[in-house]
């Protein structure tokens, strides 16, 4: 049905470049165009989403049928009930075209209708027509479609949501005083922005009797623009135009439309660029295998699909491992320190248990500990810890080990040792108790006294 040339364009088939041109410049001249494309705008919401078909898709369906109109027709088609069940065969929606306009004709068109059915040769009668048949034929079917039950709810139901009653009947967007219209549609997803110019005059037709005139009018339409160039060149004469209604018209298509189709522009220009790339990238990739040159084998891990559950089994495991680790030196740890202190704790006892061999009797007796071979550091150690404590009464208890006079039993003011270190312990230890080398020489203190009497005594004399 079409011919894509290098160009990117598609051109339907026995048409070249300029009379493909001349046909669209044609139907752009028919306000039965601007029509339909109205239409599909405000009744694509029950028409389908699916329907993407751009403006110069249908233009160019019309000049040639192909698969878009075909497609726009059965959708169309699909709405009007008794739905035929032949539409998705190829070309029988042309059949029940035929079949649906013959009873709708008299109501929705003027003259006579340019198809009939006719066993079968209205399809190949379509694709014969001149493309402005084609495009009254598309015209009356939107006229029916939007006489069903469905687009008269969605008409009344927008209206009772307070819609704007403009959405469904486009106003102008300037008159003037001489009957010229302007009028601008674009779609709401911005594909497609078309200018209008409407001009009406009045023809008078002479009359049999009495030879009046009767004045008729007669329409001419004309698109001003399609695309940013021409709505830019549009907009720019506007503005320099004596009529206060085409200078408004400017200021409106520069405010509007032109920063629209500036974006729409800027979005093409991404998607060319975008397939480019693909298409140079595919064209590399074809190059390189038929020339050989294809990329290096690179060694692949075999496939497993276990991984994880392996993977998670090795860590519990080795997290186990650790555990066990750290316990077992921890009792080590442990135990090394358990055998110092016993070691430490026997050591001690022992040194205790021969100073508590020290029997009562000489306790008793009032020997005094000797303090003869300790340190001038132990002494001082040994007095702070004396000082700190003071005597809270006179019943003194003495701790194991010590040995006291029993003179100074009781009495506050002597001080004595709550503990010693394991150094005195063992320096009492070493040295005797008892020094019977200096018992013979001990002298009681009363004949100590009579001594000294004796001795003064003598020296007077």
């Amino acid at each position: 049905m079409q011919t894509t040339e290098e160009g990117g364009d598609n051109k339907p088939m026995g048409f070249d470049g300029s009379d493909l041109e001349k046909e669209i410049s044609k139907l752009r001249g028919r306000w039965e165009l601007a029509s339909v494309l109205n239409f599909l705008e405000v009744f694509n919401p029950i028409l389908g989403d699916n329907l993407k078909l751009s403006a110069e898709d249908i233009e160019i369906g019309l000049v040639k049928p192909d698969a878009s109109l075909a497609r726009l027709h059965i959708q169309l088609l699909k709405g009007m009930p008794p739905v035929s069940k032949t539409l998705e065969d190829s070309d029988k929606w042309v059949t029940a075209l035929c079949k649906k306009l013959t009873l709708w004709w008299p109501w929705v068109a003027e003259g006579e209708i340019p198809l009939v059915p006719s066993k079968g040769q209205e399809i190949s009668k379509f694709k014969e027509i001149d493309p402005s048949d084609r495009l009254l034929l598309l015209k009356a079917l939107c006229e029916v479609r939007a006489d069903q039950h469905d687009a008269v709810s969605y008409i009344n139901n927008a209206l009772k949501e307070r819609t704007q009653i403009s959405f469904f009947r486009k106003d102008a967007l300037g008159r003037d005083r001489t009957g010229t219209s302007y009028w601008y549609d674009a779609t709401s997803k911005g594909q497609s922005h078309r200018l209008y110019r409407e001009v009406i005059k009045s023809d008078s037709i002479p009359k049999d009797e009495g030879n009046r005139r009767l004045s008729l009018p007669t329409i001419q339409w004309e698109t001003l623009a399609s695309n940013l160039e021409e709505f830019s060149e549009v907009a720019e004469k506007f503005s320099l135009s004596k009529s206060s209604v085409e200078v408004s018209v400017s200021t409106k298509l520069q405010s509007n439309a032109i920063p629209a189709l500036e974006k729409l522009r800027e979005k093409k220009e991404k998607a060319i660029k975008k397939k480019q790339r693909k298409d140079m990238l595919l064209k590399d990739i074809q190059n390189s295998y038929c020339s050989g040159n294809t990329r290096a084998c690179r060694t692949r891990r075999p496939i497993c699909y276990t991984f994880a559950y392996d993977r998670t089994i090795k860590e519990a495991i080795q997290l186990t491992n650790k555990r066990k680790t750290s316990v077992a030196d921890q009792d080590k740890t442990r135990q090394s320190e358990d055998q110092s202190n016993t070691k430490n704790v026997s050591t001690g006892s022992d040194s205790e248990r021969d100073i508590m061999q020290i029997s009562d009797d000489d306790v008793d007796a009032g020997y005094e500990v000797e303090n003869d071979g300790i340190s001038e550091e132990e002494n001082c150690v040994d007095g702070e810890l004396v000082n700190s404590e003071a005597p809270s009464s006179h019943a003194v208890s003495y701790p194991k080990g010590v040995r006291c006079s029993k003179r100074l039993a009781g009495v506050p003011s002597h001080a004595i040792l709550e503990s010693r270190g394991l150094t005195t312990k063992q320096t009492l230890r070493q040295r005797p108790t008892r020094n019977s080398a200096l018992e013979s020489i001990m002298i009681l203190d009363s004949e100590d006294e009579a001594h000294d009497e004796k001795t003064d005594l003598s020296e007077s004399i």
